[in-house]
């Protein structure tokens, strides 16, 4: 059957099978059947009503009865709490605690697990212990204070009779008076029914005895410790003893309160109850009545109304939704077999939910024309990437936010001289870059995100990286081999050009020197023995100057000799504080921002602290009158830590900025300085493994910001090595040859040595076993190192060769399999850099 034959008569189309139409058709029926039993039911319910009347006014008679009982319960209990407070003997006052207790025991087995009746009784249940407890000393106190009260009576009328007395004294009297009078404050205190009442005459006795003089004669005296005999109690007193008959009376009166409070709440509790009760009663019956007669003519009108709505509910179902559902579902098939073209409009405008379906069948369709769209600019996008990502020459990987490789072509191993990946596999980029032979090289590139590598055989690569929104990263792999020779030998242009310059200022200043010497030795020659000593002095003043010279010119040279330690250079700048302030002018404020002292660089402290004076005291002369130097040590996001020498003075222009590392480049306006300054920290510094960077702006500033390798691992600096084998050192230069061989042998090895290179050669053929070559560029009669490092290599896959010069080759002279167990290395040679190429190496 078409589609078109059922668009155009939906409603006669045949059902050969299970439809929406015979499900809802069949629901309906079903609903009508329940409809009719739920009436018949409801019927039967409505008749046995009167019934359920009769039980319900039966419980509300009960309902009531008990509240009669709890009210009765409640008035036994407000008629005797008063009684127990008057109840002076202990064994009554027992009896009736222990009736009132069960009268309430009482009440709360009628009341039962009521929570609004369980709170009133557990209070008056507290309420009665409470004063059970507080009239039990309450009577023994109060006799206590009306004996003390008949003793105290007593004594004061002996007092007043002892102070009408005219044949004693004045003085006496008014003593006598005063007892009296303190008497008299003793008895209102025993006499007081007011906790305030008992302070006061508790303040003004001790104030009157405080203020009585001491006794006259030994009747006074005993008068005297008789008031305080009869005032004393045990370890109290009368204000005491008061005090706590006062707080027994109230506690007593207190749990009276109570008592009548929570009997109220009984009384009230039993009334509200019946007045719900018969509340209830009268409403049950009156709603009962009324219900009945409204149900039976409700229930027969339900039916009826049932039954209409369940044959119109029927007739709409088949001739309305379950035509065009039918409709629906035929074009989804289609839509759903690829056919986007397929059109569906409702025969009539509609708005209920079958017209809805139309409507989202529409947009369904336009959704998927445009999914298609995209799905299909996806794939030119996508073959456009795989084409570059295959075709590109540099090699580029995609790492996850682990580091695992998630795509890679085929260009990323091929740079880094590596096999081709094995298929499924995940490494780390971090694995695949050290199982090469390239080695990471600090430059100033690595700072802002580049990285360069060097391969033995003098390849370079340089690395960059990408962030990625989901933590993941893209490498580019690029070949720079061609580019950093070029860059070498524009280096070495400029530093031949520099040479020239270099070469004319030598040769003016040792020009200085030498005719100093001359002359001062002719003068020593032709003048007297007494001014020798100041010829000599001359003499030995220009030699200094020479030797200075010379040094400032290996350091710009990058060939002086170091002496590299680890050192904390925070810590050394801090320890530099003191020398600094004195070598800068007092109208300069000097600051430190150490803000990690821990890092640790391989440089020579020595030579590290005369840089820092240098620049210090050259940022010092820049500024003229008042301005400050700061000097920072940090870390930062590479493997360098950064000293900043930051200054406030007149800064530099471009182009004095551009020639500020050359040797005796000067532009100081006294016509002071070397113009060696700063080419002398800018050799210390690279022959030191790190940079320097100069920042200027005119009128704000300098920054010389220098960067050392971070010394991650300060164990192996000074830890012990120890290694195994053999090591052959070949050199002509028998002094080198020592050196070289006490620094194996500090590592561990068994050393050989030979001066030529026949000895060489004979060695290695003689000696077994050699595991490390160590030889000289240069040797005797025009022979080469390199014939030795192939023989040694060659011969023995587990041996590594060194070759050693103070001018190594630019590339090595070895077959490609021979490199990752070869190195250059230049003299001279030195333990933490022989000890770097043979831990590489896995030796140590």
């Amino acid at each position: 059957m078409s589609f078109s034959s059922m668009a155009s008569n939906p409603v006669t189309a045949p059902i050969f099978r299970q439809s929406v139409q015979l499900r809802l058709s069949t629901a309906i029926a079903i609903l009508f059947l329940v409809i009719l039993s739920i009436s018949a039911i409801a019927l039967t319910t409505l008749r046995n009503a009167e019934g359920w009347l009769d039980i319900v006014h039966r419980d509300t008679l009960a309902e009531v009865s008990r509240a009669l009982e709890l009210s009765s319960g409640a008035a036994d209990l407000a008629t005797s709490a008063p009684f127990l407070i008057t109840v002076q003997i202990p064994a009554l006052m027992d009896a009736e605690v222990t009736s009132v207790l069960e009268t309430i025991s009482t009440i709360e087995a009628i009341a039962g697990d009521d929570p609004a009746l369980s709170i009133p009784l557990s209070r008056m249940r507290v309420a009665i212990l409470d004063m059970n407890r507080a009239a039990s000393p309450k009577s023994a106190l109060e006799t206590e204070v009306a004996r003390i009260d008949r003793d105290l009576v007593r004594l004061q009328n002996r007092f007043k009779r002892r102070a009408s007395m005219t044949q004693t004294t004045l003085n006496e009297r008014l003593y006598w008076a005063q007892l009296q009078q303190l008497t008299a404050e003793a008895i209102g205190a025993a006499r007081a029914q007011e906790m305030i009442s008992v302070g006061e005459y508790g303040r003004r006795f001790q104030k009157i005895l405080a203020s009585l003089p001491e006794p006259l004669n030994v009747a006074m005296e005993s008068g005297l410790r008789e008031l305080k005999s009869v005032l004393e109690y045990g370890p109290d007193h009368l204000f005491v003893v008061k005090h706590r008959a006062l707080t027994s009376s109230l506690d007593a009166e207190n749990a009276l309160f109570r008592i009548r409070r929570a009997s109220n709440q009984l009384t009230a509790y039993a009334d509200k109850k019946v007045e719900e009760a018969e509340d209830r009663l009268t409403l049950a019956q009156t709603q009962t009545t009324r219900n009945l007669v409204i149900a039976q003519r409700v229930v027969l009108g339900l039916a009826l109304l049932s039954s209409l709505i369940a044959i119109g509910s029927a007739l709409f179902v088949s001739r309305y939704v379950a035509a065009n559902l039918r409709r629906i579902a035929e074009a989804m098939r289609q839509l759903a077999a690829g056919d986007l073209h397929t059109q569906l409009q409702p025969n009539t405008k509609q708005d209920d939910e079958i017209g809805q379906l139309f409507d989202a069948f529409n947009v369904f369709r336009a959704n998927a024309r445009k999914l298609e769209r995209h799905t299909n600019l996806i794939n030119r996008q996508n073959a456009l990437f795989a084409n570059v990502f295959r075709n590109i020459n540099d090699g580029v990987a995609i790492l996850s936010a682990d580091g695992n490789i998630e795509a890679e072509n085929e260009n990323v191993r091929a740079l880094l001289r590596l096999p081709e990946a094995k298929p499924g596999g995940k490494d780390l980029l971090v694995d695949v870059i050290g199982s090469s032979d390239f080695r990471r090289e600090a430059t100033e590139a690595s700072v802002v995100g580049l990285e360069e590598y060097i391969h033995p055989a003098g390849h370079v690569i340089e690395i960059r990286q990408s962030k990625l929104p989901d933590g993941g990263s893209v490498w580019l792999f690029s070949e720079t081999t061609e580019r950093r020779k070029i860059d070498e030998r524009l280096e070495e242009i400029r530093r031949v050009e520099s040479l020239g310059k270099l070469t004319g200022e030598v040769a003016h200043d040792f020009g200085n020197i030498l005719s100093t010497i001359s002359g001062n030795i002719h003068l020593l020659e032709t003048t007297s023995t007494d001014r020798a000593p100041e010829h000599l002095r001359r003499i030995s003043a220009a030699v200094d100057l020479g030797v200075t010279l010379t040094e400032r010119l290996l350091a710009f040279a990058r060939k002086q000799h170091l002496e590299p330690e680890a050192v904390e250079i925070g810590t050394l700048v801090e320890g530099m504080s003191d020398l600094l302030d004195v070598a800068l002018s007092d109208g300069i404020n000097l600051s430190l921002d150490i803000r990690n002292s821990s890092l640790s660089a391989k440089v020579d402290p020595g030579q590290l602290e005369s840089a820092i004076l240098n620049l210090c005291i050259n940022a010092g002369q820049a500024i003229s009158d008042e301005g400050s130097v700061r000097i920072s040590v940090f870390g930062d996001n590479t493997d360098f830590i950064v000293l900043e020498i930051t200054d406030t003075g007149c800064g530099m222009p471009p182009d004095i900025l551009h020639r500020a590392s050359e040797p005796f480049f000067t532009k100081r306006s006294d016509g002071a300085g070397t113009g060696l300054g700063l080419s002398m920290v800018h050799g210390f510094v690279h022959q030191s493994g790190g940079t320097m960077e100069i920042e200027s702006t005119v009128g704000q500033g300098t920054t010389v910001r220098l960067r050392f390798p971070i010394l991650k691992d300060l164990g192996d600096e000074t830890g012990h090595f120890h290694a195994d084998g053999l090591a052959l050192i070949v050199d002509d230069d028998m002094v080198s040859a020592e050196n070289t061989q006490k620094v194996l042998k500090d590592l561990g090895f068994a050393t050989e040595s030979a001066l030529t290179f026949s000895d060489g050669l004979r060695a290695t053929a003689e000696l077994e076993n050699i595991r490390l070559v160590v030889t000289d560029f240069y040797l005797d009669h025009d022979k080469s190192g390199w014939d030795l490092v192939r023989e040694v290599l060659g011969s023995d896959e587990n041996s590594h060769a060194i070759l050693m010069s103070s001018k190594l080759p630019d590339v090595a002279d070895l077959d490609e399999e021979l490199l990752p167990r070869f190195e250059m290395v230049a003299k001279p040679i030195t333990p933490d850099g022989l000890r770097e190429v043979l831990k590489r190496w896995h030796l140590i």
